[in-house]
């Protein structure tokens, strides 16, 4: 699948995408950095974000701050700070969800290594993810990785240098305030930040539904 660039939003024009579309400097500095203090203070983190397979084996455990459960079930007051962020990315993008699934942070610190996984199941998904850190270090790592949508059909568990030389299909780098939309049905997984950052934690807000819809520009 094609991974497209751009340096300012755009009105999405049909579900499903037929590529990986990544914006940069894409959230206004006073909003992101608005909401990047309200993640600080808030201290809502848990330790529980896993990836667990029928067979009962857990291949994924990272820090996580869940914002919105499917219909768009807040998991707490706190929840709302998230709430414009959302409807930022569905107004600059044109789309509306249908069936929305889940708004939370991913917190990956050093040896947290994500493993391949799928937010969507559906034909008319959406995934967005977006890189809330407001720096990162060219030697951090954190590789953002989209597989071949047959990998996890395939039997691809984990993550392996096998996996990556044999399955994946783009790399896209960690960048602060990049936003990454995607058909969440492809398997993919997020580097763990090298130790060169120290205990950086590598954050990234992740919205996705399985029915969307484009809506009138």
């Amino acid at each position: 699948m094609e991974v497209k660039y751009y340096t300012e939003p755009f009105k999405l024009d049909k579900i499903p995408l037929d590529a990986i579309h990544v914006i940069d400097d894409w959230c206004p500095q006073d909003m992101w950095q608005t909401f990047a203090k309200q993640v600080e203070d808030t201290g809502r983190w848990n330790f529980n974000n896993n990836v667990t397979w029928e067979d009962g084996v857990t291949t994924e455990v990272t820090w996580a701050m869940p914002f919105f459960d499917k219909w768009m079930k807040p998991y707490g007051e706190y929840s709302e700070i998230a709430r414009p962020i959302i409807e930022k990315m569905c107004s600059d993008f044109g789309i509306e969800f249908k069936q929305f699934d889940y708004a939370g942070l991913n917190g990956q610190t050093q040896g947290l290594q994500g493993t391949i996984h799928k937010d969507n199941y559906r034909r008319k998904n959406l995934s967005f993810l977006w890189h809330i850190n407001p720096e990162w270090g060219d030697h951090w790592n954190g590789a953002f990785r989209v597989y071949k949508k047959d990998a996890l059909d395939q039997g691809q568990r984990g993550f392996s240098d096998r996996l990556v030389q044999d399955w994946q299909i783009a790399e896209i780098q960690y960048k602060p305030n990049r936003l990454i939309i995607m058909d969440g049905s492809y398997p993919h997984s997020a580097d763990a930040p090298s130790r060169n950052c120290g205990f950086v934690l590598r954050k990234t807000m992740v919205v996705f539904g399985n029915v969307v819809d484009v809506v009138d520009n």
